[in-house]
């Protein structure tokens, strides 16, 4: 059995105080831009364990052994670009969503590509953010922010 979630409150002041270390999963197979994440989420304050998979069959392998698991790690949030190689995005997203364990873990969905039907498979999926892949750092850094209001928002659920 998992351990009991903190209440929303004492988990949105542990995130304002950068005290809560976040577990979350970043499906990613530019290693450049798994950085840029990297740093986003360090320049916003996220503190947090980022496990960096770099094809969908290593992230859908990692998320059952995960899910039988009874005394696994929580998994705050997955990260993932819907173009990888060996399985895609949306492989994972559908695997993430037949868990028993991680069924409602928020994700965001990033993509070089243009919204439009990335964007639809993202929404299917229950994604809750779809980002477009920018070409400029300053615009990679709003991931942080970005990540930061998706965690505050799933702890004010939590409650």
């Amino acid at each position: 059995m998992k351990e009991p979630k903190p209440d929303a409150v004492s988990l949105s002041a542990m995130i304002a105080a950068g005290t809560k270390t976040f577990e979350i999963l970043l499906a990613e197979d530019s290693l450049e831009d798994a950085e840029l994440v990297r740093l986003a989420l360090k320049e916003h304050g996220v503190e947090c364990v980022l496990r960096v998979f770099r094809d969908g069959e290593e992230v859908i392998t990692f998320l059952r052994r995960l899910d039988a698991d009874p005394k696994g790690p929580a998994l705050d949030l997955l990260i993932v670009d819907m173009n990888l190689p060996k399985r895609s995005g949306e492989d994972i997203l559908k695997c993430l969503r037949s868990t028993e364990s991680y069924t409602q873990t928020p994700v965001i969905v990033m993509s070089g590509l243009i919204a439009g039907a990335t964007e639809e498979k993202a929404t299917r999926h229950a994604a809750m953010v779809y980002f477009q892949k920018p070409s400029t750092l300053d615009g990679f850094m709003q991931l942080g922010s970005i990540v930061r209001n998706v965690l505050q928002k799933q702890a004010r659920g939590a409650a």
